[in-house]
């Protein structure tokens, strides 16, 4: 299988395991659940963030399935009623406190560092200290050059379409690109670089071989571009 792994997938995973990730590698969506799925006991707490690949992969619903109880302050009925806002908050802190953390990544660079931005911050936590276990699950897409390629394309590229998708009124989501804003609900607020395994968490990449979640190269074909964007689209909604 080894031969047949794209060589920026597979040197992005020579890199990740060098600075201490365990990094896999998922044929696709589907392998990627069934690797995920393995990796968690029946008993473990499960803390989610905020993802459109985790979605897409469609892992949470399997793990409730099973019984499995699984901590996710991003369900449809949290996040689009207003009047549960601070339950949500609460919901989010409790995140830390679970076995095992699942979550995506805006960037992995080529040298094995996970670069992300977040406007609150608590997905960027979570995935550094709390939870025993991380599990990061990225598209190949959302492999970069190196930590500058990844910055420019979050804000420039990830972070307008996001704002503008799920209706937040930051500049960017009008203009497209960042400006570097002071608006109230600006979503770059905080940046975390991975440059290697935090020591007291366990972190499992895998690459999937397969675009998932929200991120592209201006230079892609329109047509690779909009079906990210299509299958981003059907997994994501307004906040309230």
């Amino acid at each position: 299988m080894v031969s047949k792994i794209d060589q920026k997938i597979k040197a992005t995973l020579k890199s990740l395991s060098a600075n201490n990730f365990e990094a896999k590698f998922a044929e696709n969506g589907k392998a990627a659940k069934k690797m995920i799925l393995n990796m968690i006991p029946n008993n473990a707490i499960i803390g989610v963030g905020d993802s459109a690949t985790v979605r897409q992969i469609c892992v949470l619903d399997e793990l409730e399935g099973r019984g499995t109880k699984v901590i996710n302050p991003f369900t449809r009925e949290l996040t689009t009623n207003k009047s549960k806002s601070a339950l949500r908050q609460e919901v989010k802190r409790k995140i830390f406190t679970s076995d095992v953390f699942i979550v995506s990544t805006n960037a992995v660079t080529l040298d094995g560092k996970l670069v992300n931005i977040d406007g609150v911050g608590n997905r960027v936590a979570s995935m550094i200290f709390g939870p025993k276990k991380v599990i990061v699950v990225t598209g190949k897409n959302k492999i970069v050059k190196d930590v500058n390629e990844a910055l420019y394309r979050i804000k420039n590229v990830i972070a307008p379409y996001h704002a503008k998708t799920k209706k937040i009124p930051t500049p960017c989501a009008v203009t497209g690109k960042c400006g570097d804003c002071n608006a109230a609900r600006r979503i770059c607020n905080v940046i975390a670089i991975i440059e290697k395994k935090p020591l007291w968490t366990e972190i499992t990449v895998i690459i999937v071989d397969d675009d998932l979640g929200l991120s592209w190269d201006e230079t892609w074909p329109s047509k690779r571009i909009n079906r990210i964007k299509s299958n981003y689209d059907k997994v994501t909604w307004v906040f309230a």
